[in-house]
């Protein structure tokens, strides 16, 4: 997918209730509140699966599209009929975020991919579905006597297993 859902907000004027509704419902594990950013709480091991925030402000539910290049996607999002609401704009060194409106209303954000955090997640999710496996080899040293050498490969699981 080009710009896949990487993020998504629910906002609230309650934003502790709404905090322990989803804790309570469907079992999410949240950060602490950070004041400074309206009691915004992050999710927590919410891998596979876009993260989240939980926060203080006007009832909104947003998702925020991933992009390398916010601002061109910002402009190609404003030729197809979206209102800016916030220019790309640097939160943390870590977070570049847009908001926008849709023709019919609905507010959505663009935020700059991490791609190496996420090449590194999947690499990390694919080797862990995958089982080391260790094949011996004979050869031939230099002083003529036989030795066994490892050979390792990669299979699905997680146990090692000799041949």
């Amino acid at each position: 997918m080009a710009n896949p859902v990487m993020w998504f907000e629910i906002i609230g004027k309650d934003s502790a209730g709404l905090q322990k509704f989803y804790r309570d419902a469907f079992g999410w594990k949240l950060t602490p509140p950070v004041k400074e950013m309206g009691n915004y709480s992050m999710l927590e091991g919410h891998e596979p699966g876009p993260g989240g925030g939980i926060g203080e402000g006007d009832a909104r539910v947003s998702v925020y599209v991933e992009s390398s290049d916010p601002q061109a996607l910002l402009e190609k999002a404003q030729r197809a009929g979206a209102k800016v609401l916030m220019p790309v704009t640097t939160i943390t060194p870590d977070t570049t975020i847009a908001m926008l409106m849709d023709p019919a209303g609905n507010t959505f954000g663009i935020m700059k991919g991490n791609s190496s955090a996420r090449k590194t997640t999947a690499r990390a999710a694919a080797s862990g579905a995958r089982k080391k496996t260790t094949a011996r080899r004979k050869s031939t040293s230099a002083s003529g006597r036989k030795s066994t050498a490892r050979k390792t490969s990669r299979r699905s699981g997680g146990r090692r297993r000799r041949s």
